[in-house]
């Protein structure tokens, strides 16, 4: 409790300002004065614009607790101390925060109320004596206010800021549980952790543990402690000398080894808060007798475990997911008209099966039944229709040749074909596949295959850690949210709002009108930087020439362009069948109105209350087979590129990924563990042609295809939801645990945006929150710093 006081307070002074300045109250008119000097914190962060009022409030809230709290416990003087080892000499290693407040207040008089802040994070104390002289040192003396003056102020000043003023609260019960805290001497001692699972292991897989000290791995997978079965391979055992002076999370998974000592985690568990080992004596359930039910880390009886992020091996993904994968030579031989059974073999470089380094599992999406499973022993059902993924992890780099062994239902050889490790090149591509028959020496080609194919390689960022997940964060107690699309709604259009989409102007109209998140589109420049622009290119002309016709347009793709040259662009839009021009990014003098704002300016411009929906763009191809726009840029670099901005600019704030293209969302979920992954889908519609993918053409299709991969949920929309059925389908997502963020022209009304809130959607995005926000919504949901606090331990890494 105390540990959690003291980071949310933190945390609160990280979200405002940086340098932290100190108040002047002067009473008499009823203002802040304020003059800067530099506060001791683990990080800082900058002010967002035109914040500056909250952080004004949350200070005058804050010496309006202290005081009032001095008032409470000591009358009109109070001394505040840390505490003092009972034990002479002893060296502390607990956590010890000193607040030191001085305040010199004169309620009978119109002289300056004066309130300064400081903190320190003090790790080390090392003895008794020296703690007793700091604690000496930071005496706070009072005088008791005879008058509300500061509660006046403070309620005056920040009816704004309710999310700012949340911390008073905080700074209340740090000063009570600092003055009640007992210091424990550590004492080493050997701890026995004992853990039971729910089911088998597969072949290789151990149990792990790890947790917040050193002897535990400091949540580091390389450093993390190896238990040993008992018992069959449903108990594992470990003992660690541990000094159990505070509490200690820890958490337990499952991970393969191989010959170089590289560990890959097959499951982890994922509760938001890790388990936690209390100091030794503070109860009975510390002592050896205890035994941990896997993926059970709070005692409810419910398991929370998921898949791991790949750390050293590559995923790859073989893809029965198109109408016709088949183009038969010799029906006699073989007919995929009917079921057939397939299955994977991975071949060494002899050509043999193997299965050394190598795991292959496969799923078949079919609704509520859609689990990465390992293969049986003639392979898995297929027919047309069907769709089909091998989910197959490897050593990186790929050097592993593959068979694909076809049977009939009742188990005769059919057919096979062999993938080389040179074909599998890049991210992704589509392998033109020749099948033989079934004996060795085969030649005679009876049928092809046209099979796609995706390789995931691990995110190069090695900090990434088992401290916590907000991968599947989504607590059901949060209402409906309104997420503003593009910002403020569309621009190019015949009626557009005042700002332009995909601008900071447009994200901060939305989060004025109160939306609780914005959506946003991220396309990769030539030169690899991530920017915020709708469209995969834009219609341009060259300086000084005379535009009359749309003819008269070139298109350009942002891929095919850096960005400063992109910057310089004019830019053009068709409405109404006549060409429009609207100020280039250089062009425009203000800068939050500028357009292709990189994804950096925008996380760092935006305030943390305010929650992102980051899509990804990634051409998609139509059934047609037509791609919607040429992509030359490595998939596997353009989602490392984003995903390290948002880790490095965007942490500690409501933020999940969302994307059209269902391989990007798979890169996202297996690269990271901080953030969730929704699919996007058109679904059933009539406003566009079908996409090629059979995983986008219904709504239950991408319902399944998160369940395989475990994504969050799926974005699907709106028109697929106005019928009758729109709730049961939403009713499905929730019965998987998935969330349902609903998009699309038909929520662009007040009566819209209500009925699908009453048919259970997570969130709703539309255009025009100015004009569609539900009535009578006062603020965002994320304006809360109690809320917010929530987030921080995205960025403690």
């Amino acid at each position: 409790m105390h540990k959690n006081l003291q980071q949310r307070y933190l945390a609160t002074l990280r979200k405002c300002a940086t340098p932290m300045p100190t108040f002047v109250v002067q009473k008499q008119q009823q203002e802040i004065q304020t003059r800067s000097y530099t506060v001791s914190s683990p990080k800082r962060c900058a002010l967002p614009r035109n914040f500056g009022q909250c952080f004004d409030c949350f200070h005058v809230a804050a010496v309006r607790s202290v005081a009032l709290n001095s008032s409470r416990s000591h009358g009109t003087s109070a001394t505040k101390a840390t505490a003092t080892p009972t034990t002479p000499q002893t060296t502390t290693r607990t956590p010890v925060t000193t607040i030191t407040v001085t305040a010199a207040v004169d309620g009978m008089t119109a002289s300056a109320d004066m309130a300064d802040f400081l903190i320190t994070n003090t790790t080390e104390i090392t003895s008794a004596s020296q703690q007793t002289r700091d604690a000496e040192n930071s005496k706070t003396s009072y005088q008791n206010p005879s008058s509300n003056s500061l509660a006046t102020l403070s309620n005056k000043l920040c009816q704004q800021c309710a999310s700012y003023v949340d911390a008073a609260t905080i700074v209340n019960e740090l000063l009570v549980l600092e003055t009640a805290a007992e210091t424990t001497p550590c004492t080493p001692t050997l701890q026995q952790f004992a853990v039971e699972l729910y089911t088998d292991l597969g072949p290789s897989e151990r149990v792990g543990l790890t947790g917040d000290v050193k002897a535990l791995g400091e949540w580091r997978l390389e450093r993390a402690i190896a238990l040993e079965p008992q018992q069959g391979d449903r108990r594992w055992l470990a003992n660690v000398l541990l000094q159990t002076c505070r509490n200690i999370s820890y958490r337990y998974f499952i991970y393969v080894e191989d010959k170089q000592g590289r560990k890959q985690i097959r499951r982890w568990e994922t509760r938001l808060q890790p388990r936690v080992l209390k100091p030794a004596g503070a109860e009975s359930a510390n002592s050896e007798t205890r035994i941990d039910r896997f993926g059970d880390a709070d005692g409810s009886g419910e398991t929370q475990v998921n898949r791991g992020w790949l750390t050293n091996d590559c995923i790859v993904q073989l893809k029965f997911e198109r109408e016709q994968m088949f183009q038969v030579l010799d029906i006699e031989k073989f007919d995929p008209a009917d079921e057939v059974l397939v299955k994977i073999l991975p071949l060494n470089e002899e050509g043999e099966p193997t299965e050394a380094g190598v795991h292959v599992e496969v799923a078949k999406l079919k609704y509520a039944q859609s689990h990465l499973q390992p293969q049986q022993a003639f392979g898995i059902a297929y027919e047309q229709g069907d769709i089909v993924v091998f989910h197959i992890t490897a050593p990186c780099p790929l050097q592993t040749a593959f068979a694909i062994i076809f049977h009939t239902p009742d188990q005769r050889p059919v057919g096979k074909a062999v993938i080389t490790a040179a074909q599998l090149e890049g991210s992704e591509g589509v392998l033109e596949l020749s099948i033989t028959e079934p004996v060795p020496e085969a030649t005679t080609v009876i049928a092809r295959l046209t099979l796609p194919y995706l390789i995931v390689k691990p995110f190069a960022d090695k900090t990434l850690d088992f401290r916590t997940t907000y991968a599947h964060y989504w607590p059901r107690s949060w209402p409906n949210l309104n997420v503003g699309h593009r910002g403020n709604g569309r621009s190019y259009i015949a009626d557009p709002p005042a700002e332009r989409e995909n601008t900071i102007a447009s994200f901060m109209r939305a989060y004025e009108k109160f939306a609780d998140m914005i959506e946003l589109d991220v396309h990769l420049t030539a030169d690899g930087v991530p920017v915020i622009y709708h469209d995969f290119g834009m219609r341009t002309a060259p300086q000084g020439k005379n535009i009359t016709k749309a003819e008269q347009l070139q298109y350009v793709l942002i891929k095919d362009i850096n960005y400063e040259k992109l910057k310089q662009l004019r830019v053009f839009a068709i409405i109404n069948g006549k060409p429009v021009e609207f100020p280039s990014h250089n062009a425009e003098p203000r800068v939050e109105h500028r357009i292709f704002p990189t994804l950096v300016d925008v996380l760092e411009g935006l305030p943390k209350s305010l929650g992102i929906d980051v899509e990804i763009k990634w051409p998609q191809r139509r059934a047609s087979g037509a791609p919607e726009a040429h992509q030359t840029i490595d998939k596997n670099f353009f989602t490392d590129r984003v995903l390290a901005t948002v880790i490095n600019h965007g942490c500690g704030r409501p933020l999940l990924f969302s994307s059209f293209d269902a391989d990007i969302c798979t890169m996202l979920r297996f690269k990271q563990n901080l953030f969730p992954v929704m699919f996007l889908t058109q679904g059933q519609t009539k406003k566009w042609s079908p996409f090629m993918d059979l995983r986008t053409r219904t709504v239950e299709q991408a319902i399944n295809n998160a369940q395989a991969f475990e994504l969050a949920g799926t974005a699907p929309h709106a028109e697929d939801l106005l019928s009758e059925e729109g709730a049961l389908l939403l009713q499905k997502a929730r019965d998987l645990g998935q969330i349902s963020l609903v998009w699309g022209d038909d929520c662009n009304s007040k009566e819209r945006v209500q009925y699908f809130v009453e048919i259970g959607a997570t969130a709703t995005c539309y255009d025009r929150t100015d004009l569609y926000i539900p009535e009578g919504k006062e603020r965002a949901f994320f304006n809360s710093s109690s809320l917010l606090a929530e987030f921080e331990e995205q960025c403690l890494r």
